[in-house]
């Protein structure tokens, strides 16, 4: 019931607000280019700017014991096992960041592997994570250190994670004891990666874990993510001040799939402010869904953003639970399934500018396995994007997703988004193509 009434507020006052907009607005707010008119080589940016890779433990690592492994087993998902076996090979792939020419990588460290049981600390797998840190240094490379990518140890897991706010503070311990070890030479800090994707697909469409589906959790989760976020960057900001925290926003955008329809506007606008308004207003305003989080408000440094695409929404086309996107005509449809949508890049951009903090763009990529679109997309999104540099926005780094093929959660091996093909029975590392062409755009800029 309480669910109901909700929803039902929610939907009647953005019905009423959007309908005036609808049909006052005269240019529609979707912009596409002309990619045949353009020129993907002209690119300008920065001589600081910071060219990257991003991965995550679970997707790289292998052979982890977590709430994710646990529930590929209960939801009889394919296994992550061996991943790419990273823990055993990350020299080898650091090897691969210094072929690139790259200044940047953004990697996250696995709780689970710090602290398998409660209580019980693994200092020799935080040795691993320090040396991990020396090495990237001594190659030059900054390291942008995730404290959270949609996993953690399944003790954790099990006294109900992100959706108890009692829990917290243990997060925040185990946050603090990484940063204690690395914080000398770690200086860019992400706290939770995606907030809204990780309460969304485990508590809304129960294909992440812990696979439910509770609309008042997923609000609950979400709202914790937030203080959870803050609490960190309190606790860290007080230990060394100088230190840049973040958390890494994915930015869908939500567009009418019909720009005329009454019903089509308030759904894609509802559905854009419940994904990346309510988030923003929390930490602006210290408010997230109706309710006060003081502590949230200005709790960052640097925003990350990650952005892959736009949904077109509307009574007959939103298919989220099946995982199935609508597209323009014009548009390419990625193996995803969402279209490639670089435009979407700039509107991301400008949504997060109010924040008034730098930019880093945390994740970009698309899911390619024969490398035919990587290309055309990588050239697209940083077209874009040195566009919006150019006319003033505070954009810091460029972080391709993923370095190499790896374990894609939910739809396991079957997407590849690797700048370097994985071969997953033997391990082989093989550049494709668009790593070459992303090693060239490094050089040239």
């Amino acid at each position: 019931m309480w669910e109901r009434l909700l929803v039902g507020a929610i939907v009647a006052f953005v019905v009423f607000k959007i309908t005036l907009i609808t049909y006052r607005r005269r240019k529609y707010p979707e912009p596409h280019e002309d990619w045949t008119a353009v020129d993907l080589e002209a690119l300008n940016f920065p001589s600081d700017f910071r060219w990257g890779t991003a991965t995550a433990a679970h997707q790289v690592e292998g052979h982890l014991v977590n709430n994710w492994s646990e529930h590929e087993e209960n939801k009889n998902l394919e296994r992550s096992g061996a991943a790419c076996d990273h823990w055993n090979r990350w020299k080898d792939d650091f090897q691969l960041l210094t072929d690139l020419g790259l200044s940047s990588y953004r990697f996250s460290i696995e709780w689970s592997r710090l602290e398998p049981t409660e209580g019980e600390w693994d200092e020799a797998a935080l040795a691993v994570y320090s040396a991990m840190v020396d090495d990237l240094l001594h190659r030059g490379i900054r390291p942008v250190v995730t404290l959270h990518h949609f996993s953690h140890p399944q003790w954790w897991e099990a006294k109900g994670g992100f959706a108890n706010s009692a829990n917290l503070p243990e997060f925040v311990r185990y946050c603090e004891r990484v940063f204690d070890a690395l914080s000398e030479r770690v200086d860019t800090w992400v706290t939770v990666n995606e907030p809204t994707v990780f309460s969304t697909m485990g508590y809304t469409l129960g294909m992440f874990p812990p696979g439910r589906r509770s609309l008042r959790t997923t609000i609950r989760v979400m709202r914790n993510l937030l203080l959870a976020h803050a609490a960190v960057y309190k606790a860290l900001k007080q230990k060394l001040p100088t230190a840049k925290i973040g958390i890494a926003k994915n930015v869908t955008l939500f567009d009418p799939k019909n720009r005329w329809s009454p019903i089509d506007w308030p759904l894609a606008r509802l559905l854009e402010w419940f994904w990346n308004g309510a988030w923003r207003g929390g930490i602006q305003k210290g408010r997230m869904f109706f309710k006060d989080v003081p502590e949230a408000k200005g709790s960052l440094d640097f925003i990350g953003l990650n952005y892959y695409t736009h949904v077109l929404v509307g009574p007959a086309s939103v298919s989220l639970l099946k995982m199935k996107f609508p597209k323009r005509k014009h548009e390419v449809a990625t193996e995803f399934g969402y279209p490639m949508y670089a435009e979407g890049l700039r509107r991301a951009v400008e949504f997060l500018t109010p924040l008034g903090v730098p930019i880093e763009v945390t994740e970009n990529g698309v899911a390619d396995a024969n490398d035919t679109l990587r290309t055309e997309h990588l050239k697209r999104h940083l077209w874009v994007l040195s566009q919006a540099i150019q006319d003033g926005h505070d954009i810091r780094s460029y972080h391709h997703w993923s370095l190499m093929d790896n374990f894609e959660w939910a739809e396991g091996y079957s997407m590849r988004f690797g700048l370097h093909h994985v071969d997953f029975e033997t391990q082989e590392r093989t550049l494709r193509g668009s790593g070459e062409a992303y090693k060239r755009i490094v050089q040239n800029n």
